[in-house]
């Protein structure tokens, strides 16, 4: 018992030691909290866009229903009634600059706009460079022939001599490139020109999203053809700025709340006259 006693004796007086050692490097002073290095969090885009009183809209105004101007140059579309409805929930002033497939991502990436809504595909490429809000409307690349068309799908089209009207930086562009490489591509800025140039003859097919392509040869009266085949199953997304989660997160549980309070469907309905396509098949 006496070695036991001595051998605790010896731990405790090297324990009390070691204390003291450590006690003395600290300066004989409890140990300070660590400082808070982070650097101070920047003004959320959500507060920068309430505080400011004005949401900046980047929306593509060159293909109805989705987006257009009417007869005054006043902008219509299922695109501005989205970022219409957005500014109305945050209580701001909804401001547009129109934008197209060349112009959406930079005037994001630039600061010009804060929010886009220009009927754009999200997709892992444009995610490198912008964030993506869940999708808000879905849809897929059709072809569209003029009335008589021999063409009857894109590898019909990869041939030298035929002419296909895209517009840069769009699904479309990249399907034709993909499966029609011998084909001659005629580059447009909007899906307006890419009408004009099928119905002057200019171009024998076009691509692009089912809701532009089923409108326009709707309201053709027969000159224009939308082809069945969809090509692709896109998720349309607003188009967000780099660097702000929050606001990211704000957007989709709008967008949820659109789909789920029946606003998205209404909307739609108002401009096609009928469901979304996947409607049932909800997000």
């Amino acid at each position: 018992q006496e070695e036991v006693f001595m051998k605790r004796k010896l731990f405790v007086g090297l324990l009390v030691a070691f204390l003291l050692v450590l006690l003395s490097c600290s300066g004989g002073k409890a140990p300070s909290q660590p400082q808070d290095s982070s650097p101070a969090k920047s003004v959320s885009m959500l507060q920068t866009i309430m505080d400011r009183g004005v949401l900046r809209a980047g929306i593509a105004l060159n293909g109805p229903p989705i987006g257009g101007r009417d007869d005054k140059g006043q902008p219509y579309g299922y695109d501005v009634d989205f970022a219409q409805k957005f500014a109305d929930t945050l209580g701001v002033k909804l401001e547009i600059t129109d934008v197209d497939g060349e112009t959406r991502i930079p005037a994001l990436t630039s600061g010009r706009v804060d929010i886009v809504f220009a009927n754009m595909t999200g997709n892992l490429e444009r995610a490198k460079s912008i964030n993506f809000s869940m999708p808000y409307l879905r849809c897929g690349i059709k072809m569209m022939v003029r009335q008589g068309s021999p063409y009857q799908t894109v590898e019909d089209l990869n041939k030298p001599g035929i002419k296909i009207a895209v517009a840069r930086g769009t699904t479309g562009e990249d399907l034709a490139l993909k499966y029609a490489p011998q084909a001659e591509l005629v580059y447009v800025t909007n899906f307006t020109d890419q009408t004009l140039l099928m119905k002057q003859g200019k171009a024998d097919a076009t691509f692009e999203d089912s809701t532009l392509i089923d409108f326009t040869a709707g309201q053709s009266k027969g000159e224009l053809v939308a082809l069945p085949k969809l090509y692709t199953s896109d998720p349309i997304c607003i188009g967000l700025p780099k660097g702000d989660m929050e606001f990211v997160r704000y957007v989709d549980m709008f967008v949820s709340w659109m789909i789920s309070s029946g606003f998205q469907r209404e909307t739609y309905m108002k401009w096609w006259g009928t469901e979304p396509t996947e409607y049932l098949a909800i997000w």
